[in-house]
């Protein structure tokens, strides 16, 4: 298929050229061209007599003289005139003569665009950045589209080589057949393309165009088709009906008691796995609700018919907390757990083995247990933590290796109506809101960072352990890093009482830190986001967020999560740094005022948009390139109504998939 193919198939490229491209592109085929979309637009105008500082001005001129600077520091001048005697006068300050000989020769007649201002003795231009002949006025006059770059690529390079890329496009190419076209009211394929790399105004860039719209739901069909494809392999696959039968369940004791949500979403498990079909189903429960015990005592179910289990999550971090959690919960059932991790690979050939002959029940894992190298005996239960951070791909991968396929995901971050559609729509969904019983609401205060003093003071005091989140890992001139935040702290605090936590540290410091805070042998733990879900130090009652301003309301509510786990009263303190945004203000606000994570997430999705709430800025997130959900669920219920009218097995229909295959397959974390 011609969008899916190599750039240099149709266009020429210097290999400096081509390597700048493709990564801000951020790739080579024709569609990593067509879809990097303008950020903007410039104009160009040609009306001497009538234009804007904001405009860059596009005129013909026949060159009459050059003026070289009488000395150093002074600008080389080209002057020329317009066909009705205006005088533009061009400026260069970095200069070399024998180029600008050449380029401006005397009595020739160029087009020249550039910024212009007004002077005392006609138009000046500085450093234009067209130089064209004159027959070529007519391409520099009008909107031109304005692309984000990388490094020294120009816009005029990227714009031409896009422009190139879209003449061998068929203007009649479309994905879909003109009746469904006509029946939704979307414009044409290529028409879309055309209309925002060739924009009229800004209008044609924002969602609420035509054109945008119009890739907006290709995306999301793709997306709707992928799961409806995923959902028919889950069907087709062997199913297997079992049910508890208490072999292993009733000498399960619990040090509490289930919560009404909880066992009704046992319930609903309970009847997925009696039935007839394979399991797919989403646990989404706010923070703390007890999800974990839920997906546990399902895996017992699984282990009671004969079955192993897999736990995906997406970090090392919380791959060994649920590994610990489980041993645990299981103790005195006598099961075979185990954790397999990228950073242990001395124990993979004892793992394989232990898989092959049925001897691990339950295999905790990151992305290591998908490798091709492991595979299970009878693999019938698959359970993923954080499920926004797996692309569908990553499930296919473990559903590859499961004779009996049943998928339980979990989610702490609590998911939109609007997104659940969109994101998951291939998945049945539970919902935990109560949380265990004994726990106290976290009070929540919102501080300026010009009383960090006081509250250092106040923590001094309190016999607690403290978590204290800084923003970023390296210093920055308008963010607190970790290190320095660190170093501050140590003056004010024993110097052994305070450690520091970040993503760029080897896996297993970052594990003796979080099981040596974990055994209280020291007080106050400086991190970045690298905590935000499953760490759980029950002794740890204070949460700091440092430039709070800056997180959004899902995230700040995931950190607030991380205390408040014991029976102690728990804090949360956001501070935030000047200046701070009107949104800022309101996330600030919010969270104050609600610890309802299914009131925040809604919000936020407001505030902010689809990808900033399922983590697109901290962990990668992209499913969900070219829509944004706040405020155009209509484009879903679109999507979802074309997905069943149209063949999805047709030719068509699977390029349409191809061309977002970036999008959707990429390794999310």
């Amino acid at each position: 298929m011609i969008l899916v193919r190599p750039i240099r198939n149709f266009i020429k490229l210097s290999d400096y050229s081509y390597k700048l491209i493709k990564k801000c592109c951020g790739g080579d085929r024709m569609i990593d061209l067509l879809f990097h979309f303008p950020s903007g637009v410039m104009k160009r105008a040609s009306d001497i007599s009538n234009f804007s500082a904001r405009d860059k001005l596009t005129v013909v001129i026949t060159i009459t003289d050059h003026v070289p600077p009488s000395y150093r520091g002074k600008p080389y001048k080209i002057i020329g005139q317009t066909n009705n005697g205006d005088i533009v006068t061009v400026i260069y300050f970095n200069y070399r003569v024998p180029y600008l000989i050449k380029t401006f020769p005397i009595n020739s007649t160029l087009t020249i665009s550039g910024s212009a201002e007004r002077t005392y003795d006609g138009i000046q231009i500085s450093h234009p950045d067209i130089i064209a002949p004159a027959e070529h006025f007519k391409y520099y006059v009008g909107t031109e589209p304005i692309y984000p770059l990388t490094g020294n690529l120009s816009n005029k390079t990227l714009k031409f080589t896009i422009h190139s890329l879209l003449k061998f496009i068929p203007k009649d190419f479309d994905y879909l057949q003109s009746d469904v076209r006509e029946k939704f009211q979307l414009p044409g394929f290529y028409d879309s393309l055309h209309g925002i790399h060739y924009p009229k105004s800004e209008a044609d860039l924002t969602l609420s165009s035509a054109f945008r719209r119009r890739i907006a739901i290709d995306e999301l069909l793709a997306n709707q088709i992928r799961f409806t494809q995923l959902r028919n392999t889950l069907t087709l696959s062997s199913a297997l009906s079992f049910s508890k039968n208490g072999s292993i369940l009733n000498r399960l004791i619990l040090p509490f008691e289930l919560t009404e949500d909880q066992v009704l979403c046992l319930k609903e498990i309970e009847d997925d796995l009696k039935s007839d079909k394979a399991m797919n189903r989403l646990i989404q429960g706010d923070v703390g609700s007890g999800k974990t015990v839920v997906a546990f005592i399902s895996m017992l179910i699984a282990i009671e018919n004969g079955l192993q289990v897999a736990m995906l999550a997406p970090t090392e971090i919380l791959a060994w907390q649920h590994f610990e959690t489980i041993q645990k919960l299981s103790d005195g059932l006598n099961l075979d757990i185990d954790v397999m991790l990228s950073s242990n690979r001395k124990a993979r050939k004892r793992q394989i083995k232990d898989l092959l002959d049925g001897t691990t029940q339950i295999l905790v894992g990151t992305h290591a247990m998908l490798e091709e190298n492991i595979e299970f005996r009878n693999l019938g239960l698959i359970v993923i933590d954080e499920q926004h951070r797996f692309g569908v791909m990553q499930r296919f991968a473990l559903i590859k290796k499961c004779k009996y396929p049943n998928i339980l995901a979990m989610s702490a971050t609590p998911i939109p109506r609007t997104l659940l559609l969109g994101c998951y729509g291939d998945l049945d969904v539970s919902i935990i809101k109560q949380k265990p019983s004994g726990r106290m609401p976290i009070e929540t205060a919102v501080i300026s960072t010009e009383k960090i003093e006081s509250l250092i003071a106040r923590l001094k005091n309190m016999n607690t352990q403290i978590f204290w989140v800084c923003p970023v890992i390296d210093e920055s001139d308008s963010l607190v890093d970790v290190n320095t935040r660190c170093e501050y702290l140590q003056k004010s605090f024993a110097e052994n009482d305070v450690k520091v936590l970040h993503g760029k540290m080897k896996s297993v410091e970052k594990d003796r830190i979080m099981e040596s805070f974990k055994n209280n042998e020291f007080k106050l733990l400086v991190s970045t986001t690298v905590i935000e879900v499953g760490v759980d130090i029950p002794n740890a009652n204070v949460m700091v967020i440092e430039h709070a301003e800056r997180f959004g309301l899902a995230q700040l509510h995931q950190l607030r999560g991380r205390v408040g786990r014991g029976k102690e009263q728990a804090y949360c303190v956001l501070i935030y740094h000047f200046p701070v945004s009107k949104i800022g203000q309101q996330r600030l606000q919010l969270m104050k005022s609600t610890d309802n994570g299914f009131i925040l997430s809604e919000e936020d999705l407001k505030l902010r948009g689809a990808g900033d709430v399922l983590g697109k800025e901290q962990s990668g997130f992209n499913s969900l390139r070219f829509s944004d959900f706040s405020d155009n669920y209509s484009l879903i219920e679109r999507a979802e109504q074309i997905s069943k009218v149209i063949n999805i097995d047709s030719e068509d229909v699977k390029n349409l998939c191809e061309i977002f295959n970036r999008v959707s397959n990429e390794c999310i974390v």
